[in-house]
């Protein structure tokens, strides 16, 4: 019985230990997580105000062009290049040619209309010349007819004479009025023939090429020779207008950009400065993305907005360089 009672107390007092020290861990435990949470917050940081998210500028990807586009040069009509009277890079005033096509038969045909303008011109000078005459030969009739009708009623002239001065003057009367409905229908028939001749000759101003504004030719894709048709383009033309840079504004910022923001354009991914200006245009409407093709079914998921930039006059940029354009915002 003794040595039972004696292992039996050995087992409770080696428990003991364990049991303290593991209640002490927990106190430990308990007190900081206490302090922790009756600790208060630093006075900085209640007073420290919220951050300020809203951008100040924003970034969209553009290129340089003038103010009306450029200009692809396309023919009226097809034809063989005889003559190229200006090179890429000329200033061309407006209505100067800038490349000439085959014409004989064009020219032929105007010529031809020339003529008959002219000869129709020549024939009513010559009715209206006959018509005056008979004018003249009809006041002289009535006159004498008016004389012997009066005498024919005084008994002082026979009715012979009568009778032949009163049929003359009716003659040249009717006369008088062939002639005028002949007048009529040579004005008409020059009118006709002066239609053929701007036909003729449009049909041959379509065979020269001209400057629909000054502006500067910047490519020709063509040489003496080549074959020129109107469904496909031979080159390119800026027309003299301020230079801008037309810009696409990601949907999330499109309603912060508005007219007159100053702004700049630099490289795409680098700091400088190109050239300063000021927003000029902003699009009604959100659109694709010009990388994107415009196909049904394309599937896209950030539209854009598009603005153009006017910048400096002393810009000095080369058209269809790929720019970057920063916006400044008004805050």
């Amino acid at each position: 019985m003794r040595i039972r009672d004696y292992n039996s107390t050995c087992k409770r007092r080696s428990k003991k230990p364990i049991i303290g020290i593991v209640s002490w861990f927990l106190a430990i435990v308990v007190a900081l997580n206490l302090t922790g949470c009756q600790k208060e917050k630093p006075a900085s940081q209640e007073s420290q105000p919220a951050m300020d998210f809203t951008p100040k500028q924003v970034v969209g990807l553009g290129r340089i062009e003038p103010e009306m586009k450029i200009l692809s040069l396309n023919s009226e009509t097809s034809g063989i290049v005889t003559r190229i009277i200006f090179q890429p890079g000329s200033f061309v005033a407006k209505g100067e040619i800038i490349v000439e096509l085959s014409n004989a038969i064009e020219k032929a045909r105007l010529e031809q209309a020339e003529a008959k303008v002219k000869s129709q011109i020549s024939r009513i000078e010559a009715a209206r010349a006959e018509l005056a005459s008979i004018k003249i030969k009809t006041e002289n009739a009535k006159i004498t007819f008016e004389r012997a009708k009066t005498l024919y009623e005084q008994d002082a002239e026979t009715k012979f004479n009568y009778d032949r001065a009163k049929t003359e003057y009716e003659s040249l009367v009717e006369d008088v009025k062939r002639l005028e409905a002949g007048v009529v229908a040579a004005q008409n028939l020059l009118k006709q023939c002066q239609a053929d001749h701007r036909l003729a000759k449009a049909e041959y101003d379509r065979k020269f090429i001209k400057a629909l504004t000054e502006g500067r030719l910047l490519s020709l894709d063509i040489t003496l020779g080549s074959l020129v048709s109107p469904d496909k383009p031979f080159g390119t033309f800026a027309p003299k207008s301020p230079l801008v840079a037309r810009c696409e504004i990601d949907e999330m910022f499109a309603a912060e950009v508005s007219l007159g923001q100053k702004a700049y354009v630099r490289n795409p991914g680098m700091t400088d400065t190109l050239a300063w200006g000021q927003v000029s245009f902003v699009g009604p409407y959100l659109r694709k993305k010009s990388i994107f093709s415009d196909e049904v079914g394309d599937l896209e998921d950030r539209r854009v907005r598009e603005i153009w930039i006017n910048l400096d006059p002393d810009a000095k940029l080369l058209y269809g360089t790929r720019v970057e354009c920063v916006v400044i915002l008004k805050r």
